[in-house]
């Protein structure tokens, strides 16, 4: 009996039991635990409604980049195109050369239909994130920044992104020395 009396509180009820409580006190601690209950709820729900929204929008960045990887092996293809189209005309081959820009602009058509389009270089201001300098030369007279005088090999842009950076010769101003600090007439990117 003793023990009983110990598993009782100040008020004389046993708080283990909720039944044996005051009826308001337990009608409020209900009520929290509900009002606690909607919260999480609605938290959970917010959650997942976020969720879906970034899974969303990670399912179309995926979709937009996924088929960089196999364009790049396409880029090559074209650059032969490219050359071949620059090569001399011979006699015979003037409806060759003009067979092979018909399929350059093919393949450029199709690669824009997956976003991909060419960069233009010559003229523009030397940018490290679009171009790779292969080599640097003294650009023209009244030059005050290094801007692209050749381009050796076409840089391609997939929607926003640098799909692979055009490699250029860079005019560097006559004050400047050599880009990178690459010895004059050497690479500047360390590559040929």
């Amino acid at each position: 009996m003793a023990d009983e009396k110990e598993k009782q509180d100040a008020d004389g009820r046993d708080p283990a039991k909720p039944e044996a409580a005051d009826p308001e006190t337990a009608l409020r601690a209900a009520e929290a635990r509900a009002a606690e209950y909607l919260d999480l709820a609605k938290r959970t729900q917010a959650e997942f409604v976020n969720y879906q929204a970034r899974a969303r929008r990670d399912r179309e960045e995926f979709t937009k980049y996924a088929a960089g990887t196999i364009l790049q092996e396409v880029l090559p293809i074209l650059d032969s195109l490219t050359r071949l189209a620059g090569a001399p005309k011979e006699a015979n081959g003037g409806g060759l050369a003009e067979g092979i820009r018909i399929l350059e602009r093919e393949m450029l058509r199709v690669l824009a239909k997956s976003g991909v389009r060419p960069m233009e270089t010559v003229g523009k201001k030397f940018d490290p994130a679009f171009h790779e300098a292969v080599d640097t030369v003294e650009a023209p007279q009244g030059t005050t920044e290094s801007v692209v005088l050749e381009e050796l090999r076409r840089g391609f842009m997939i929607h926003d992104r640098v799909l692979r950076p055009a490699q250029v010769v860079v005019g560097r101003p006559a004050a400047a020395g050599p880009a990178d600090g690459a010895p004059e007439g050497k690479p500047a990117s360390g590559k040929s």
